[in-house]
């Protein structure tokens, strides 16, 4: 496949202005949800920087890599295959809290693997910034080029805002997704408690030490310890509906 290696300038794509980016960047602020402010942040990207299409990966509390918002199905692929190749930007820019510049991915040795499958997809140039708070390590902000390209100090200025943009975003959709998990944690006990407290006549303090006992004998979860007796009907390691002593 053959590609535009011919430099791109900023005046290749209308850039948006102080005021202007400011304007958006406070609409994004008081979108309801934080999946609609991040897809706001990838169209900001776009419209920031010399590049076809954007994209967010989250890295998730147990390692785990996602793209929650693109601008195209062909990033979901250049991401996904970065996940699992198990190397790319996007994952070295969360790693080292870095910022990667790739002006042809078929031939940069960094990544050898991923490089020329993204080529093969289009994609020769990408810039990755790393999303981050003062606490915690989110992700990437990903941007693609189809041809060759070596992104300007003025992109990498603009992404860098856009990014900061986006760590905000991804750490009140984190935020909001602990509470929630809490939440129904919290309302699953709950339920098991309810059916200790009916089947067996125990108090609710009685009930729940039952859960605490049977989650520190068999090494098991609060939350699984009572999400296994509302979908069987029994405790782990109960054969059948005994009463347990609390």
């Amino acid at each position: 496949m053959t590609t535009d290696s011919r430099p791109r300038t900023t005046e290749s794509r209308p850039r948006l202005g102080a005021l202007a980016f400011a304007e958006r960047a406070r609409r994004i602020a008081g979108h309801q949800s934080p999946e609609a402010a991040l897809e706001q942040i990838v169209a900001l990207a776009l419209e920031s920087v010399d590049c076809e299409y954007a994209s967010i990966t989250l890295v998730h509390n147990d390692g785990a890599l996602e793209t929650v918002a693109s601008s195209h199905p062909v990033v979901d692929q250049a991401d996904a295959l970065q996940y699992e190749l198990s190397e790319g930007p996007c994952l070295t820019a969360a790693e080292t809290n870095g910022v990667y510049l790739i002006p042809e991915t078929a031939t940069d040795p960094r990544w050898p693997n991923w490089g020329p499958r993204a080529a093969e997809l289009g994609l020769h140039s990408i810039l990755s910034i790393h999303l981050f708070t003062d606490r915690q390590v989110l992700g990437a902000l990903n941007l693609y080029a189809r041809p060759s390209y070596q992104y300007s100090e003025d992109d990498i200025e603009a992404a860098q805002v856009v990014a900061a943009h986006a760590s905000v975003g991804l750490a009140r959709s984190r935020s909001e997704q602990n509470l929630w998990r809490a939440v129904d944690s919290r309302h699953v006990i709950g339920q098991a408690q309810g059916v200790l407290i009916e089947r067996f006549s125990l108090q609710p303090e009685q009930a729940f030490s039952v859960l605490k006992r049977y989650s520190q004998q068999h090494n098991i979860k609060l939350h699984e310890v009572a999400v296994i007796l509302l979908r069987t009907g029994s405790l782990p390691g109960d054969g059948a509906e005994t009463e347990p002593v609390s």
